[in-house]
């Protein structure tokens, strides 16, 4: 039997780690393509400038890799990693398929729209940056085992500062955890592109309700956010999007680098379904986030007249799936 294949790239994990549970139990083959590319940033623009110098080799490789997979389409989950795969399928004549999990759209989206057959959607405020024949809405995917979380509080505490981990949080946190062990449970992912000697240095601190690793598997996270009071966080889309769905209240610390303040926009939108408190980190301090974990505790959820669309999010990747098929047979007839 020759299984389908497909190529996922791109750098958004969550996402693309949904579509992949999606994709093996119908029998596709996974191939996930990684290029050294290009990195395109408004905050080092000369830096941005003089790599654009990799990116004909970037190209090459990319041609070179999909034309020794031939896959049947390739998906693009964004960010400047997926640009050298997604020039490629154009130059192949591969289907394309991006996935744009932001409110608005990023720069490496809005870039390869222009060669891609469909545009997924995760929110219709994303609609107006795209070419409206290709756009679809399919919500933005969450990992299934975060799908089935069913609530069982235990007075924890979920700490993270995303999947490369906040240097800036970890050493906040690491001077409020005796206050916090005092009442609950905590639960701190580290990251893992965080220095060794810093884990080791935090990892000094032991205690039977402190749980520290650099990196909590999905299995063991959706256990730990069935327990979770309160969750501490950069605000990423993925992981807005997490906290809106299982509807659990966060201090959140947006990261002040992101693309056009886009932590900022997740956060509020967070903050207005009445689930966060946001801590600017120009005020990060360990007596600010201590204040701001005690009036999370006492004072959200908020009531707000906002609804947040679950079902959209439950089905969405059902809805990316279907769209891949839709596209694939699209190309078949042609």
């Amino acid at each position: 039997m020759i299984l389908k294949k497909i190529v996922l790239t791109g750098s958004h994990l969550t996402p693309a780690l949904a579509l992949k549970a999606k994709l093996q139990a119908h029998g596709w083959q996974i191939i996930e393509l990684k290029i050294p590319s290009p990195k395109f940033s408004r905050h080092q623009p000369i830096l941005a400038s003089l790599s654009l110098i990799k990116l004909p080799l970037s190209f090459f490789h990319a041609c070179q890799k999909l034309s020794g997979i031939k896959p049947r389409l390739v998906v693009s989950f964004g960010g400047h990693a997926a640009f050298p795969a997604c020039l490629a399928a154009k130059f192949l004549n591969l289907p394309l398929i991006i996935h744009e999990q932001t409110f608005g759209a990023g720069l490496t989206s809005r870039l390869t729209a222009l060669m891609a057959d469909k545009v997924a959607i995760s929110w219709p405020s994303s609609r107006p940056y795209f070419p409206q024949k290709k756009v679809v809405l399919t919500g933005n995917p969450i990992r299934r085992e975060l799908l089935a979380v069913k609530p069982n509080k235990r007075k924890s505490i979920y700490i993270t500062g995303g999947h490369q981990g906040s240097r800036i949080i970890n050493a906040t946190v690491a001077e409020i955890i005796p206050q916090l062990l005092k009442n609950f449970t905590v639960y701190h992912q580290f990251g893992l592109l965080q220095s060794s000697l810093a884990f080791k240095k935090q990892r000094q601190f032991t205690h039977p309700r402190y749980i520290l690793k650099r990196w909590f598997g999905a299995p063991e996270l959706a256990k730990i956010l069935a327990g979770a009071d309160l969750v501490i966080s950069r605000s990423g889309v993925n992981t807005i999007t997490e906290l809106a769905y299982l509807q659990l209240p966060a201090v959140l610390i947006p990261l002040t680098t992101a693309q056009k303040n886009e932590q900022i926009t997740n956060a509020k939108f967070l903050e207005s379904l009445g689930l966060a408190i946001i801590l600017p980190q120009s005020e990060l301090n360990s007596a600010r986030l201590l204040q701001s974990i005690v009036t999370a505790l006492k004072q959200l959820p908020r009531q707000t007249s906002l609804a947040f669309d679950r079902g959209l999010i439950r089905s969405a990747a059902d809805n990316l799936y279907q769209l891949i098929e839709s596209v694939i047979h699209e190309t078949n007839q042609h």
